[in-house]
């Protein structure tokens, strides 16, 4: 089952602003972007991250509100980015859960987020945690050996 309900989008990987996938999805259909820490969570992997729940950590990103006008293909072209396929299948490669984040005000909001399915998390039982949650800061400084 799809869920399709407008809700702003927390992205905190390649879908950042300035990064490669937000250009070809979210660049031009966003009313308001901004800072946001995902709590109780972090980030694996190299190249493309997966934010795994972990206890003590946090997801660093962004809120993508979405012009509702835009909505229905913004939301397609992110489930098919993310290889979801509905709530609950095994071959999603991320799944699309509502979450509460908090945004730099301090405040939160109820936001959609791509975790790790269960058939992605065999690519980073092996990878390295993203050091301080930040994917871009990391990629920034070059902290990996590709």
């Amino acid at each position: 089952m799809f869920t399709t309900d407008q809700k702003p989008v927390f992205v905190y990987g390649t879908l950042r602003a300035g990064q490669g996938n937000y250009f070809g999805i979210l660049e031009g259909t966003t009313v308001q972007e901004r800072p946001a820490i995902l709590n109780g969570y972090t980030l694996f992997g190299r190249g493309v991250p997966f934010a795994v729940e972990r206890e003590d950590r946090i997801v660093v990103g962004e809120v993508m509100d979405v012009d509702a006008a835009l909505w229905p293909g913004v939301l397609r072209r992110l489930d098919q980015l993310e290889g979801y396929r509905g709530e609950g299948r095994p071959s999603n490669m991320y799944d699309r859960k509502v979450r509460t984040v908090t945004l730099a005000d301090g405040s939160t909001v109820e936001v959609y987020v791509y975790l790790a399915g269960e058939s992605s998390r065999r690519w980073f039982t092996d990878s390295e945690e993203i050091p301080g949650g930040d994917f871009v800061k990391a990629e920034s400084r070059n902290q990996y050996s590709w």
